[in-house]
């Protein structure tokens, strides 16, 4: 699994939920752009070790949604985002939920921060036996 793979997940989520009429940027936003937008942006990853080979990775998405018509808006989209992005579906059909989301208005843009966990279990490379060669004699 990659950042991509939620960022990617995140973009179809508030696509299927507002629409296409809002349009949806990954990691800036280009000079001269129309809102109302997303913004999709990667901020941290926590990799903890957890017993048996896996580990718990925590991630840390800044969703920010730039209005079209002020603060009140940008205000009244932060409960709507953090609903729509209490799960998402990756493209290999994984479900994942949001947890942990908070938000704050700043600047009359909405920042929601929303963090995606998941486990990755380390795989050892078992070494097989290359051939088995077998010679028997009979008598007679």
């Amino acid at each position: 699994m990659e950042i991509n793979d939620i960022q990617n997940a995140i973009s179809v989520k508030l696509h299927e939920s507002f629409g296409a009429d809002y349009k949806k940027y990954i990691d800036e936003i280009p000079q001269g752009f129309k809102t109302p937008a997303f913004l999709i942006q990667f901020l941290n990853l926590e990799h903890i070790r957890q017993i048996g080979n896996r580990w718990k990775v925590t991630t840390l998405f800044n969703v920010q949604y730039f209005p079209k018509n002020g603060l009140s808006e940008a205000s009244n989209m932060t409960l709507k985002v953090q609903q729509a992005l209490k799960e998402i579906t990756l493209l290999n059909g994984s479900l994942m939920l949001g947890t942990e989301a908070n938000s704050e208005v700043v600047d009359g843009i909405s920042h929601n921060f929303i963090h995606f966990n998941f486990f990755l279990q380390e795989v050892e490379e078992k070494i097989f036996m290359g051939s088995l060669e077998q010679r028997t004699k009979t008598k007679g």
